[in-house]
């Protein structure tokens, strides 16, 4: 359908006994989006959770901290768990992994620290090490001062003649000194030091070479470095054995608190629950029999109102705009075929319908790709594109991903069919022989033909050349965009007709519908005087019908939208000259594609396409123009994946969208649980 599934506005009522069981049968019917409870409601409190909740919130608390500690990524994991083993199995598992994990987590960031306190003292010691004196010769002195640390050059001439009485070390690499000065010289020599860059390095306690220093701590990192391999190979080995249960326990407790915290979006009194929830139409009979059968006298479902598609608000009788009452926003659950589904993650990305318009995911599913495939119009190209997208649709996850998968692979089927029937190439070659062109039958010696004839009818094998054809191209895609937008403009009047009434839909969208029609047949005109210079007169009938039309709409248009309708008139313009862009993208990629064939053959062949030249026989000269050509088609294949998609998407979203759609719907999310990693004691999962 291309509205989305009718919704039912239902109350249920009940015992608060029986709230828990209502709550697991509407999980079970995934069915029923629930409408938060307002707390302006008298008589009525919030619901509390579940007693489960809290007992089960810390456990999910606590799991969550250990499977963080692990490092545990869906990646990581495969296979499911039965909810009644896990069940059995929780509180033991949790308390003894609790406890292995915490010791081996201990245990890693002691030897952690220690390993940074280590390297940290080894990097000090490496700059005493390009010094000639053991470590207790910088201490314990009360007539000198020592100075040690890094400097940008030599301070001995300094030094010395600040403090003459003063000795200075130096590193080779001349970047590291140790000064002893006389106290009484020291601030002098200090100040000296600062000229040359000082920056003061403490000597490090003890006796003995720094060397000897050195050594004994790459023994201790040595033996820190097993120790922390073992407490990693602890926990690696604890991931491996529990991943799989700390996932699935993970899932079943996030289930548990969800339906225990439930009664938070419910209202109830000391002895009663109400809620209120949207239910597809089509699915209340099964929701009817499920409480009634499951539930008896304890709770009550009353259906309040089955919504219509016209507005309750917005526009009176005499055509004027009030300000709406508050409404619930109704729920949006899309009824799309197998084909259409892939692409509502599409329409999805701009916003998702209101209840009360149509779905232009149906309308996307057709246009896109045709427009992709137009932009492309290249066999060379949309096989692979078929080929890559059919691979992504099998293989791919998430939703990006199939997305651009799916917009590959319908699209390379229209880019395929233009390639061969509009245009006639691949990889920018034309198939049957050109005048000045470079064509497969020059090239392949074998004279292919200009159509095909199957059944009496003759197929054209390549109607335009995309650089050779540009103003019939540009024509036609301006063709084109007055179709797509005739065909917006036609479906923003169903839905004004649907929503306000068929006055408002004639006078917010007829109107436009009449400027298109009638600008369109003003173009023919100007087109058959100004481009083709045929001979008409302003009484042609196309001129006399496009001025009714555009006269009469633009009354229309006034009347209905004010003078925002005069300013919108030249972006009706602008939005069919956008159109233009089908025909700009496919000659840019077309140029590209001549000039580096024209590169790679004239490497391979010389100058002349016809005539093998000098280079035919020279490998290296082979090997060259097969790589030109290959990685010029190869920059060409990923510029039209990027051009050719974001435009059509463009087209749609700006030109195409902005004639009917209104977006800024609410997703219908219904009370359901998604399963990945747990199987129900029934067997289900999903």
């Amino acid at each position: 359908m291309l509205l989305p599934k009718q919704m039912t506005r239902v109350l249920i009522v009940g015992s608060r006994n029986a709230l828990k069981d209502t709550i697991e049968v509407l999980y079970q019917l995934e069915a029923a989006h629930l409408i938060d409870f307002s707390a302006e409601e008298e008589g009525f409190s919030l619901g509390a959770p579940l007693p489960e909740s809290s007992v089960a919130s810390q456990r999910l608390l606590k799991l969550r901290s250990l499977e963080k500690d692990m490092g545990i990524d869906d990646e990581d994991v495969s296979g499911q768990m039965e909810t009644g083993q896990i069940e059995m199995d929780l509180a033991s598992t949790i308390d003894g992994l609790e406890a292995e994990i915490t010791g081996a987590i201990e245990s890693k960031n002691k030897i952690n620290l220690r390993i940074n306190e280590l390297e940290a003292d080894k990097a000090v010691l490496q700059s005493f090490q390009a010094l000639p004196l053991d470590l207790e010769l910088y201490h314990d002195y009360d007539s000198l001062k020592v100075f040690t640390g890094k400097v940008r050059g030599d301070p001995s001439a300094l030094v010395k003649a600040a403090a003459p009485q003063s000795e200075v070390f130096l590193s080779g690499n001349g970047d590291f000194a140790a000064v002893f000065v006389n106290t009484a010289q020291a601030d002098e020599a200090q100040k000296a030091l600062v000229q040359v860059g000082y920056t003061e390095v403490p000597a490090p306690a003890g006796p003995g070479s720094p060397q000897k220093h050195v050594a004994k701590i790459d023994e201790e990192l040595e033996a820190l470095r097993s120790s922390m391999k073992e407490a990693v190979d602890k926990l690696d080995e604890l991931k491996d054995k529990h991943s799989t249960f700390v996932k699935a326990a993970d899932e079943h407790l996030s289930i548990i608190v969800e339906k225990a915290e439930t009664p938070l979006r419910i209202g109830t009194t000391e002895y009663t629950f109400a809620m209120d929830a949207w239910v597809p139409t089509s699915e209340m009979p099964k929701v009817e029999k499920a409480i009634a059968e499951k539930l008896g006298n304890r709770a009550h479902l009353e259906s309040l109102e089955v919504m219509s598609r016209m507005e309750p608000h917005g526009h009176d009788e005499e055509g004027e705009e009030h300000a709406p009452a508050k409404v619930e926003e109704i729920p949006v659950k899309l009824e799309n075929g197998k084909t259409a589904k892939k692409f509502e993650f599409m329409s999805g990305m701009l916003s998702t319908p209101k209840y009360r318009e149509i779905d232009p995911t149906s309308a996307m599913m057709i246009t896109l790709p045709i427009f992709f495939g137009l932009m492309v119009g290249d066999i060379g190209y949309g096989i692979p594109f078929m080929l890559l997208g059919l691979i992504g649709l099998k293989k791919c996850v998430s939703d990006e991903w199939k997305t651009i998968s799916t917009l590959l692979f319908f699209g390379g089927i229209w880019a395929t069919v233009f390639g061969v029937f509009l245009f006639g190439e691949a990889y920018g070659i034309h198939f049957a022989e050109q005048a000045h062109d470079l064509s497969w039958s020059s090239l392949l010696g074998v004279q292919l033909p200009h159509e095909l004839v199957l059944g009496g009818f003759e197929i054209p094998l390549g109607i335009y050349s995309k650089l050779h054809s540009v103003k019939q191209i540009l024509y036609m895609s301006v063709w084109i965009g007055i179709a797509h937008l005739f065909i917006g403009f036609c479906i923003g009047f169903y839905n004004k007709s649907i929503r306000y009434g068929m006055k408002h839909a004639i006078i917010e969208k007829i109107s436009w519908l009449m400027i298109l029609v009638g600008g369109a047949l003003l173009l023919l005109f100007v087109v058959d005087f100004m481009i083709l210079g045929k001979d008409v007169a302003l009484t042609d009938i196309r001129m006399l019908v496009a001025a009714v039309l555009l006269v009469i709409g633009i009354g229309m248009a006034y009347k209905g939208e004010g003078s925002g309708a005069i300013l919108e008139l030249p972006g009706l313009m602008g939005n069919i000259i956008s159109y233009t862009r089908l025909a700009a993208i496919g000659m840019s990629k077309a140029g590209l594609a001549l000039a580096f064939n024209t590169i790679a053959f004239e490497v391979m062949w010389g100058h002349d396409f016809h005539v093998l030249g000098s280079n035919s026989g020279d490998i290296v000269m082979l090997i060259a123009a097969l790589g030109i050509f290959l990685v010029g088609h190869l920059t060409i294949f990923i510029l039209a994946i990027i051009s050719a998609g974001l435009h059509s998407l463009r087209l749609h979203y700006v030109e195409f969208f902005m004639k009917f759609y209104e977006g800024g719907g609410v997703e219908f999310k219904p009370l359901k649980v998604i399963r990945k990693y747990t199987i129900e004691k029934n067997g289900v999962s999903e």
